[in-house]
């Protein structure tokens, strides 16, 4: 899964998802002063993300009260290479889904997972309503080819009850 043809957006988003489990799992995170102030167009993997409604989306991060901090902006679910156009405008986009970025390991609900990659805790957020369904993911993010630090391979998982419950995988790319 490492060959460069296949380390690009499109390539991601089309992948096998045994390949992705196992580059996430040896992959590093981002920096995180690389991540704050910036934009990323989304792709969740599967299918059904498709029916929900939520298979294209924008994730941005910014310097918060946390060190980087970041939200969620839904886009019209177009096709793939179709632009990634915010809702409801370009002017307004909405954001919501907050989430607090943490370092590899700081977080008691990783349990050693995805060791190298950088957390993303929706339910650490003073952001957004204090509950709500985006309030137990959990995504571990990771930068899948050293040289490109604007492409990233992410994970989500719900936690319910206690456990961590595999959900679905992402690709990012900086706008």
């Amino acid at each position: 899964m490492r060959e460069k043809s296949k380390l690009t957006f499109a390539g991601l988003a089309g992948a096998d998802p045994r390949d992705l489990k196992s580059l996430i799992a040896e992959s590093a995170g981002p920096d995180l002063d690389s991540l704050a102030g910036s934009e990323w167009r989304g792709y969740n993997q599967p299918w059904v993300a498709r029916l929900l409604g939520i298979r294209k989306f924008i994730k941005g991060f910014f310097a918060g009260e946390r060190d980087v901090e970041g939200y969620n902006v839904p886009v019209q679910q177009n096709g793939f290479n179709e632009p990634w156009i915010p809702k409801p405008s370009a002017e307004r986009p909405k954001r919501y889904a907050y989430y607090v970025v943490l370092q590899p390991g700081r977080a008691a609900w990783s349990r050693g997972r995805y060791a190298g990659a950088v957390l993303l805790d929706y339910g650490a957020t003073h952001h957004g309503p204090r509950w709500g369904i985006e309030r137990q993911l959990r995504d571990f993010l990771v930068k899948p080819d050293p040289s490109n630090p604007d492409l990233l391979l992410g994970r989500a998982y719900l936690e319910i009850g206690g456990a961590l419950v595999p959900s679905s995988f992402f690709v990012l790319e900086r706008i």
